[in-house]
């Protein structure tokens, strides 16, 4: 049987999302990761994407990829610099679910996205624990020396995807 080359099937449609404020210190963690993935040859399907801090327009992003990874920097209470894979079930939004259009922390996107039935059918956060957290143009030596580990955590998630 030949099939036209349309309906070849298509690689998993992935996007990597970094979030993080590059003028916040260890918060830029998500946008040095970017930045570090973008020198990474990717295979086809994949989208690296800069989410900036966040918020409502994420859902509008999300909604078009099977599988959604986070970059994030989160205080779960590891060791600065520390690296950590969550699903969104294993993860609690501190400031519980407002609706508001301003200020959705990641946590209420997801959740968001899912009672409206347009969340990604795989989501997983790769969280950076961070040592300071206020107003700085770069990250700590420890966030900095975490972001190889980052890269390659993303590199290997899409390689379980992809195969």
């Amino acid at each position: 049987m030949n099939q036209k080359r349309d309906e070849l099937p298509q690689p998993p449609a992935i996007a990597v999302i970094a979030l993080g404020n590059e003028l916040m210190g260890d918060d830029g963690a998500g946008p040095a990761v970017l930045k570090a993935l973008q020198r990474e040859s990717l295979p086809p399907g994949v989208d690296v994407i800069d989410g900036g801090t966040g918020g409502m327009a994420l859902l509008h992003v999300i909604k078009d990829y099977a599988h959604v990874i986070f970059i994030d920097c989160v205080d779960f209470g590891g060791i600065p610099g520390e690296v950590r894979v969550f699903l969104p079930e294993e993860v609690r939004s501190l400031r519980g679910i407002e609706y508001s259009l301003h200020q959705l922390d990641l946590m209420e996107v997801i959740t968001l996205s899912q009672r409206i039935g347009e969340a990604p059918e795989i989501m997983q956060i790769i969280a950076v624990q961070p040592e300071k957290i206020e107003p700085a143009t770069t990250v700590s030596e420890r966030v900095s020396a975490a972001i190889p580990l980052v890269v390659e955590e993303i590199l290997r998630e899409i390689s379980k995807i992809t195969q």
